[in-house]
C-alpha cells in the first residue's frame, strides 16, 4: 500500500484499509514518520499484527480475552469465567496458540480437571470454559481443526433434586408468616422462577388482566440490582394460576396501601428496593429443612410431568434453551411413568377385566 508525505508537518503517514475480526471494514491512519522507509515499515508491522491477532497464531490467552470482550456476559458470568481460566485453563493452555493444542493435551486436561476439583460439574463447568474459547477461535480465528472433537465428553454426575409434593409445600409454607416471604414462596412453586428473577420483579412485569408474568430480568444478590436473567431463554412470558393470581392482586391492594408513592416501579417483594436474599435465605430454610430454594423450580417441573405434561411444554414454561436441557434434567420422571402411559389403551372394559383377572391368578 502507498504512504504518503505530510507537506505541511514534514513528515510521512500511511493510510491503509482492513476487515476486522467481524468482516467490517476499517481504516487505519498513522502520522508522524520522519521518511518513507519509515512509514512502510510501520504499516507492515500494522498489517502483519492484523493477521496474526485474527488468525490461529493466536494464543489463547488472546481468544479468551477476545471472546469476553465481544460476548454479552452478565458482571457475574464475566468474573466466574476469569477466576477458572486464570486458575484452572491458562496454567495449561495459556502461552499455547490455538493451532497448537492436540487431542491428547484435551485428555490429560480433563484428567487435571478431574484429579483436582472435588464437584463433577465444577469440572465440567470449567471444561465448558475451554470448549467456548476454541469454538469462538474456529468462528472468528480459523481455526480448521477442533482438538476437542475426538475426545470423549466429560463425565456427568447425576444430581439429586429434593421434590416436594403440593400437599406438603402447601402445609408448610404456611409457616413464611412475614414480609411476604410466603407470598415470595408460592410464586416460584407454582411458577418455577428462579430467586434472583422473583427479587427483581416489578409489578409492572405483571399482567393482571392476562394472568401473564414477564420474567425479563434477575437481582444480582450480592449488589441487590438487577441484571441480565441467566440465558436468553430464561427471558419470557409466562402464566400465572388462578390462585396465584387472586394472591398477587391482594398482595397489591397491600403494597399500595403500605407504601405512600407506590407506583408499578415498585419491586413486589420490597417495595422502592427489593429484598435481601439472606435474610429470605435464613427463613426459608428454618421452615424447609433439607430443601434447597432452586429445589422449588423442580419441583414445579416434576409436579407438571406427574400430571401428564409432555416435555415439549415442560420444556417451554420452565424456559430451556433446548428440549436436551429438559429431558436430561427430568428424563427420569418420564421414565417412572412408562407403566402409567399404557394406561392410555386401556378404552374397553374387557381389557380392564382381563388384567383384573390374571392378577387375581397371580395371587
Amino acid at each position: 500500500m502507498p504512504v504518503y508525505k505530510d507537506e505541511e508537518r514534514k513528515t510521512w503517514y500511511f493510510k491503509t484499509r482492513y476487515k476486522d475480526v467481524f468482516g467490517a471494514n476499517k481504516q487505519k491512519l498513522q502520522r508522524g514518520f520522519k521518511s518513507k522507509r519509515d512509514a512502510k515499515l510501520a504499516e507492515a508491522e500494522f498489517l502483519t499484527s492484523i493477521e496474526n491477532v485474527m488468525s490461529s497464531n493466536s494464543t489463547v490467552t488472546e481468544i479468551f480475552t477476545h471472546n469476553i470482550e465481544y460476548k454479552v456476559y452478565s458482571p457475574k458470568t464475566v468474573s466466574r469465567r476469569k477466576n477458572e481460566y486464570i486458575k484452572h485453563i491458562h496454567p495449561f493452555f495459556g502461552h499455547m496458540k490455538i493451532k497448537d493444542i492436540t487431542s491428547n493435551q484435551v485428555i490429560e486436561f480433563q484428567k487435571y480437571l478431574q484429579q483436582n476439583l472435588a464437584s463433577a460439574e465444577t469440572a465440567r463447568t470449567i471444561y465448558s470454559n475451554f470448549k467456548v474459547i476454541i469454538n469462538h477461535a474456529i468462528k472468528f480465528f480459523g481455526l480448521r481443526v477442533d482438538p476437542t472433537l475426538k475426545v470423549p465428553p466429560m463425565p456427568r454426575k447425576k444430581t439429586s433434586h429434593n421434590y416436594l409434593r403440593r400437599e406438603h409445600f402447601d402445609e408448610l409454607v404456611e409457616q413464611l408468616d412475614m414480609n411476604h416471604y410466603k407470598e415470595m414462596t408460592i410464586l416460584m412453586f407454582y411458577t418455577g422462577i428462579r430467586v434472583g428473577e422473583a427479587l427483581a420483579l416489578k409489578w409492572s412485569d405483571v399482567d393482571l388482566f392476562k394472568s401473564e408474568l414477564n420474567i425479563n430480568k434477575s437481582l444480582d444478590i450480592s449488589k441487590r440490582v438487577p441484571g441480565p436473567t441467566k440465558t436468553k431463554s430464561s427471558t419470557a412470558i409466562i402464566p400465572l394460576h388462578n390462585s396465584v393470581l387472586r394472591m398477587l392482586i391482594k398482595l397489591k391492594g397491600i403494597c399500595e396501601k403500605k407504601h405512600f408513592g407506590f407506583n408499578e416501579d415498585y419491586y413486589i417483594f420490597g417495595g422502592p428496593s427489593p429484598y435481601h436474599y439472606s435474610h429470605f435465605h435464613k427463613k426459608f430454610k428454618q421452615v424447609f429443612t433439607g430443601i434447597r430454594i432452586h429445589d422449588l423450580r423442580h419441583s414445579y417441573a416434576a409436579h407438571l410431568i406427574n400430571n401428564g405434561i409432555d416435555v415439549y411444554l415442560v420444556q417451554q414454561l420452565m424456559r430451556h434453551a433446548t428440549i436436551s436441557e429438559t429431558a436430561d434434567t427430568y428424563g427420569h420422571l418420564y421414565t417412572e411413568r412408562k407403566h402409567e402411559a399404557m394406561k392410555a389403551f386401556d378404552d374397553t372394559k374387557n381389557e380392564k377385566m382381563v388384567s383384573k383377572r390374571y392378577h387375581r391368578r397371580l395371587k
